[in-house]
């Protein structure tokens, strides 16, 4: 047998070997009450004891799904689907190395968030019960589809086509110049990441390294932390854009680090998550600030899965300004003047179903080489 051959299925046989055991497992399907219509695209959770999340995933096309248990024990299956109340099923006992089969059948229970009052509360933090229940049911929703986009992004089958751009505005936000466009591509990750939420809880949205000014964005993964949730409050807000719902977050007071606050609008109708629009908190620098911050946009793919199809940062180009006097003839200091504000971001412009085995040996060592990339959504390129 030829050398590389045998390379190629020596790596094959590692990346076998690697796939997790079968070990103990619950599959079944999801299924609506009253007519055992399959529903595809939801949210599968297993929870063990204690209510933890130890294994998620995605019904398929026909509402199968399959969940890991990572040791033997009872566990709950919940449900989570965005636009329906979230269902939990009984508990269910694996024995270790056994794979069990339940049917969820859920309710058809719709959640209607356009019918919520979205007057704002008076105080920060400070909110009536009945204000805390539908903030709730609005949070509950957005978190769905939070949860949706941090399980994509640990997939590692995608293949994400977009591009980077960049513009100069000028300081009122109004552009300036045309964008400058980079096509890059991503493979099992979502384009669009934070910096881990611990950083950002202790050093701030905006932070000095190796002297240079990063200003960073969060992404899901920092949005449904509990470092996040504890530091920010919640209300639900007005919007002249009747389909939307708005969940309005802020830090609290005692807030010592750059922050942000901003808005998640989600469709009154649907209660899917639209986008996050924030701006940066607490800065510092003497000049208008309200126009800093940034968008993030989310899409849903066929499948059910949720990614970030489209961000922006606005950051301050920041000059000194031209010599003061005052009327005595006394030199005053200069002021720092907002001469204009770069904006930079990117936008994801193709999903694919990826063919690469992420973490295992280069396709050209396989013996057999998997299929080409397969397109799941296109998404046009916006000015």
């Amino acid at each position: 047998m030829k050398l590389l051959q045998v390379l190629g299925l020596a790596a094959l046989l590692l990346f076998l070997l690697a796939r997790p055991g079968a070990g103990q497992a619950i599959r079944g399907t999801l299924l609506e009450e009253g007519t055992d219509q399959p529903i595809p695209g939801a949210f599968v959770v297993l929870q063990d004891s204690v209510g933890l999340a130890v294994s998620t995933t995605l019904t398929g096309s026909a509402g199968t799904w399959l969940l890991r248990a990572p040791r033997a024990g009872t566990y709950r299956v919940r449900a989570d689907r965005i636009g329906y109340a979230s269902s939990t099923s009984e508990p269910l006992s694996v024995a270790a190395g056994e794979t069990i089969v339940h049917r969820l059948v859920v309710a058809v229970a719709p959640v209607g968030l356009s019918e919520l009052a979205v007057e704002g509360a008076g105080g920060q933090c400070e909110v009536m019960r009945e204000e805390s229940l539908a903030i709730y049911r609005v949070w509950e929703e957005a978190r769905k589809a939070l949860a949706a986009i941090v399980w994509t992004g640990q997939q590692q089958y995608y293949r994400f086509d977009a591009v980077h751009f960049q513009r100069m505005l000028d300081a009122k936000g109004m552009p300036t110049s045309l964008a400058e466009y980079e096509e890059v591509r991503y493979f099992g990750r979502h384009p669009f990441r934070s910096i881990p939420t611990r950083d950002l809880i202790l050093g701030g949205f905006v932070q000095r390294i190796a002297g240079s000014v990063q200003y960073y964005g969060p992404d899901a993964d920092v949005m449904l932390s509990s470092d996040f949730l504890r530091r920010h409050c919640f209300r639900l807000v007005s919007t002249d854009e009747t389909e939307l719902v708005g969940l309005n977050f802020e830090p609290v007071d005692d807030s010592r680090v750059i922050d942000i606050s901003g808005t998640m609008w989600l469709n009154g109708e649907s209660s899917e998550l639209r986008r996050l629009d924030f701006r940066y908190e607490n800065l510092d620098l003497h000049v208008d600030t309200k126009r800093l911050g940034g968008t993030v946009e989310f899409a849903r793919l066929p499948s059910g899965a949720w990614i970030v199809q489209h961000w922006a940062i606005r950051v301050p180009v920041i000059e000194m300004g031209p010599p003061r006097t005052s009327s005595g003839g006394r030199v005053l200091p200069r002021r720092r003047v907002l001469t204009g504000i770069d904006e930079g971001g990117g936008q994801v412009t193709a999903v694919f179903l990826t063919s690469r085995l992420a973490g295992s040996a280069s396709t050209d060592t396989l013996p057999v080489r998997p299929p080409a990339d397969s397109l799941i959504v296109r998404f046009p390129l916006r000015d």
